[in-house]
């Protein structure tokens, strides 16, 4: 008994398939149509998912080109009545790890008073000296900080006894690229090449910028620094839990969120996050009208091929499972062909944006392959509507 109910089953599957293959040979036209609709939703809906996933960090890493959002600086000392007046090298150093942000960039900086003053061949100073704020950094990571900086000339080579001018205190103290400074800072003169000239249209074009090691040599104060740059990626938010957690890691610390670049780069992310999100929705809207009118269309088609069908026999179930392998068959199909088209077409945003494609992303397909499928059992509910309303004796009537 149970062997001839198999049998019947799989007759019918097998009856099934060949209607199936046989109806969507002889609608071509018609099936392409509804592919095509299905594949253009498909391959925005990819191409948007890849671009949200991967676009984030490649948009963050543009932003930085802001400078720092955040300033970690020493904490009011209430005991003392003042301010503790530097922090601990190495552990502003260790802060993309202690927050669990290694993409985040950290630039420890020490501050100090003093001045400069351009040097002849001879290697006298060649004019009085200029006071100036000396600055003492790691140009490495100072400039992964800043790469919009403006300099003219080069940045110092790691390791190198050379410095950068602000645009301004060059031009006072008659400092050029190629030539060599005498930098007085904590009691201290130190004579520097001038490796480049920085203009930024702020406070460094009034300063000098040392190497961090040789102003903690000059100041007295090997190991620290007077405050740490930061910049996190992922907008306003992001800044503020990552400045409680640098307060936690280094306690006696106070963490300074610069709002303006934080709320920018947040808002710039979340306009691109609804931009995508209307777009998405939008050309779903038409993907699925263009699918409805080519399945209505398809069954008005059919009626006579349906009509036939009930005459004999075929009940609603079988109309149902005849459109449900239909449109089963153009949504898995529409989102394959929609998935790899999006992969193409977000690497090739990604390559016009940002110089780096996009990688296609193999954990967007059973997204991707679900939404089509459920679209097309939308778009099909009123065509199959009016096929399950369809009365054999009219339509062989020729009604």
């Amino acid at each position: 008994m149970g062997s001839e109910r198999r049998s019947i089953a799989w007759s019918r599957a097998a009856t099934s398939a060949r209607f199936l293959m046989r109806s969507l040979s002889l609608r071509g036209p018609s099936f392409i149509l509804a592919l095509l609709a299905v594949t253009v939703g498909a391959t925005v809906v990819t191409t948007m998912l890849n671009l949200k996933l991967d676009l984030r960090s490649k948009m963050s890493r543009e932003l930085r080109r802001y400078g720092p959002n955040l300033l970690l600086v020493p904490a009011p000392d209430r005991r003392a009545g003042g301010t503790s007046s530097t922090l601990d090298e190495a552990g502003a150093r260790a802060l993309p790890s202690r927050l669990g942000a290694p993409e985040a960039v950290v630039s420890p900086l020490l501050l100090a008073g003093g001045g400069v003053a351009a040097m002849d061949a001879q290697g006298a100073p060649a004019s009085r000296p200029v006071a100036a704020a000396t600055v003492g950094a790691d140009f490495d990571l100072l400039r992964r900080l800043n790469p919009s900086w403006r300099v003219e000339g080069r940045w110092p080579a790691p390791g190198e006894a050379a410095c950068l001018a602000g645009a301004s205190l060059a031009s006072r103290a008659g400092l050029r690229p190629g030539g060599r400074a005498l930098v007085r800072a904590g009691g201290e003169e130190r004579a520097l090449a001038v490796a480049g000239i920085v203009a930024t249209g702020e406070a460094e074009d009034e300063q000098v910028i040392v190497p961090l090691r040789v102003l903690q040599e000059m100041t007295g104060r090997p190991g620290r620094v007077s405050l740490a740059a930061l910049s996190i990626d992922g907008g306003a938010q992001a800044v503020a839990r990552a400045a409680v957690a640098a307060q936690a890691a280094l306690p006696g610390t106070a963490a300074r969120p610069l709002g303006q670049i934080a709320a920018a780069q947040g808002a710039l992310l979340a306009k691109l996050d609804r931009m995508m999100v209307v777009l998405t929705a939008a050309v779903l809207l038409l993907s699925g009208l263009c699918l409805l009118t080519t399945l209505m269309s398809m069954v008005v088609e059919r009626e006579g091929e349906i009509g036939l069908m009930r005459s004999v026999g075929a009940g609603d179930g079988v109309i149902l499972a005849m459109f449900a392998g239909e449109v089963s068959l153009l949504g898995l199909v529409g989102a394959l062909l929609g998935w790899g088209l999006g992969a193409l077409s977000s690497g090739l945003i990604g390559m016009r944006l940002f110089g780096a494609a996009i990688a296609a992303r193999a954990d967007v397909a059973p997204g991707v392959v679900l939404g089509s499928v459920v679209l097309c059992f939308i778009a099909v509910l009123v065509p199959l509507r009016r096929a399950l309303a369809i009365q054999p004796a009219a339509v062989l009537r020729g009604e």
